[in-house]
């Protein structure tokens, strides 16, 4: 799919989730559903993820499929960094993660920000 991409940096595994721009949870349904089986190919606890959430349509449906989403790869993801949230978004999803029972994600402007934030993991 063209909105996972997965490269290694400095010996670490990335998965870069791209659901920019989507308007409907079937879209958002279809990216998370293909996230979801690449990160569960790695080990436990290696996997770095950027998500790119910038002009998505967050709601409350929105939110429930990113919160199993989340509770899905837990183990396998060691750190996150999430581009475009701010405000109710960024709410949103810190709600997400603490309920995942997550570490607190690294929130980022650009791609190229989110990988520099990780590195430093």
């Amino acid at each position: 799919m063209e909105r996972i991409e997965e490269f290694t940096l400095e010996g670490k595994n990335f998965v870069y989730i791209d659901a920019s721009g989507l308007s409907s949870d079937d879209d958002f349904l279809e990216v998370i559903k293909e996230a979801e089986s690449t990160i569960a190919k790695y080990p436990e606890a290696s996997v770095y993820t950027i998500t790119n959430l910038s002009n998505l349509r967050f709601d409350t449906h929105t939110k429930e499929i990113a919160g199993k989403y989340t509770e899905n790869n837990k183990y396998y993801v060691k750190y996150g960094a999430i581009i475009g949230v701010d405000g109710i978004k960024k709410m949103m999803v810190k709600v997400v993660m603490k309920l995942s029972d997550r570490p607190e994600m690294e929130y980022a402007f650009t791609k190229d920000q989110a990988i520099e934030m990780l590195l430093k993991k």
